[in-house]
């Protein structure tokens, strides 16, 4: 299987995505390739990637989408809802974000479990007493979908989803809203807590669809719940790179 590496970022992030993809210079292997997906007045800033980091066997892509004003947050969600339109060669997508950085080797098998993707997930009702921020997106996600969620599905970096879920789970939400997905999805509040959760929509919707499709992990009613498989050491870009040099150099040296 084809897994390609999908990061929707913005210039703000610039700096972070060259560290991140220096980490995955670094530590990964067997990826089909990588799509950096910016806003069009963007676009020129990021170009210099497909250059620098590119390989025969897992070329960096920068692709652009026109930005609706003033609903930039939601509307980067939405584009991570149309991943198999930009990496239509792929059989799985691995959804990375800029203040990511891999620390060890990791590869697609990494993220498999007998050729299935892994779905990390925690019950609501374990969030909703000692992390009532995540809990906000069980009615969110129930709003999007239209069915009772139990679980929340944002539980680890990174994401990692079969390209034929990204079509089926639009379709189905715009069969029940009567109304195109991106146009759902931009109607929602903008900022936080949002009206919209990509990953929390796209994993509920394959709990109920295609259970035995995924590996799920449930990480169960524990707040100190480890994280099953810490390949990844994610940052907050709005902390800014001088607060985690050390680190970054640490991971990249």
């Amino acid at each position: 299987m084809r897994t390609a590496i999908l990061y929707v970022t913005f210039a703000r992030d610039l700096i972070w995505l060259d560290y991140s993809l220096q980490s995955l210079r670094k530590y990964g292997s067997g990826f089909s390739e990588v799509c950096v997906l910016v806003p069009t007045t963007d676009f020129d800033k990021f170009l210099k990637f497909e250059k620098t980091f590119s390989t025969p066997e897992c070329p960096v892509r920068v692709k652009s989408f026109l930005e609706h004003p003033g609903k930039g947050f939601v509307h980067h969600l939405a584009m991570k809802c149309y991943a198999d339109a930009f990496v239509p060669s792929a059989d799985l997508v691995l959804h990375m974000d800029p203040d990511c950085l891999f620390h060890a080797p990791v590869t697609p098998e990494s993220y498999l479990v007998n050729g299935k993707p892994e779905l990390v997930i925690e019950p609501y009702e374990a969030l909703k007493d000692y992390h009532p921020g995540r809990y906000n997106w069980k009615s969110v996600t129930e709003q999007a979908l239209g069915f009772s969620c139990e679980y929340e599905t944002m539980c680890r970096h990174p994401a990692i989803h079969h390209t034929w879920l990204y079509p089926r789970m639009r379709a189905y939400m715009e069969r029940l809203h009567n109304t195109p997905f991106i146009d759902f999805v931009l109607k929602q509040k903008n900022s936080f807590p949002q009206g919209f959760g990509e990953f929390n929509t796209l994993g509920a919707y394959a709990i109920k669809n295609f259970p035995s499709e995924y590996h799920l992990i449930d990480r169960g009613t524990s707040r100190d719940a480890a994280d099953p498989k810490p390949l990844l050491t994610q940052m907050w870009s709005y902390e800014g790179v001088v607060k985690n040099r050390q680190k970054i150099k640490e991971i990249l040296r």
